[in-house]
């Protein structure tokens, strides 16, 4: 471990200096909101501003041991031939992947969620259309012509014979206004952060630290958030830890932050 690493291992132990590198301020949460995207799949989730970070844990130099994958096969002669295939994952305990500071977080936002879901839903038969027009009018989504030509159908009265048809009216439920100030729209998000120090910095190495990192930790499965409609992606949001002397961290940041790896800046003074 170089001397930054090591001044990174002690400052980032301080679960209070993490939780500011990481919110700032309440105008500055695109750190978290990187950590949160690599995290969920928010797709049915707006979030609309992070209130608070909270670290409860940090744990220093973790292994993540990945897994292999090993093939193989018995086989007997006497007194009947048999054979068996087998094949099982096993870690490789030794060689580890470091994660120099692992942190368990609370993320605290305030977000809009899609109600999903429907209100009603009425199916009825249709087997009143005359035509061919109203029939095709009726299901749009159907190539009718190469429906006919399938089924070896030439008039309304063979199709209208055929099948039975039945129409599906859903109505989805329709969300309520958001206000932010309303308790319920205010959400926990609980995260652990992966980060590796990246000393001297070089945009490629830690890339490929943390996508070797996650590749690792795909076994691994987070905490499922209550009250909010999301789905795990992945165990651990990866970060990387750089000192910040010389460097344009807003351009690294931006370029980290869309392959979801969120950037940890410290100053060497």
């Amino acid at each position: 471990m170089t001397v930054f690493g090591d001044r990174v291992l002690r400052e980032l132990s301080d679960p209070g200096t993490l939780g500011t590198l990481l919110l700032p301020s309440a105008d500055a949460d695109g750190k978290v909101r990187t950590m949160l995207g690599a995290t969920y799949d928010l797709t049915a989730v707006r979030i609309d501003g992070v209130s608070a970070v909270q670290v409860r844990d940090v744990a220093l130099e973790r292994p993540v041991f990945r897994a292999g994958r090993q093939d193989g096969s018995w086989s007997q002669l006497v007194p009947a031939y048999t054979r068996t295939e087998v094949s099982f994952t096993v870690p490789s305990p030794a060689d580890p992947l470091w994660v120099d500071v692992l942190a368990e977080i609370d993320v605290t936002v305030v977000a809009e969620v899609d109600p999903s879901g429907a209100e009603s839903v009425l199916s009825k038969g249709f087997d009143t259309f005359t035509t061919l027009d109203e029939f095709r009018a009726r299901f749009t989504f159907l190539d009718l012509d190469a429906f006919l030509a399938e089924h070896h159908i030439s008039t309304v009265e063979e199709l209208r014979d055929a099948f039975d048809y039945v129409v599906t009216e859903i109505q989805l439920r329709t969300p309520t206004t958001f206000h932010a100030d309303d308790p319920a729209n205010t959400h926990t998000l609980p995260v652990t952060l992966a980060a590796v120090v990246s000393d001297p910095f070089d945009l490629t190495a830690g890339l490929r630290a943390t996508r070797l990192v996650r590749e690792a930790a795909t076994t691994l499965t987070g905490a499922v958030p209550a009250g909010i409609p999301t789905e795990v992606t992945a165990a651990y949001a990866t970060a990387v830890v750089a000192a910040a002397d010389g460097l344009d961290t807003a351009d690294i940041e931006r370029l980290y932050a869309t392959e979801g790896v969120v950037t940890l800046f410290l100053s060497t003074d």
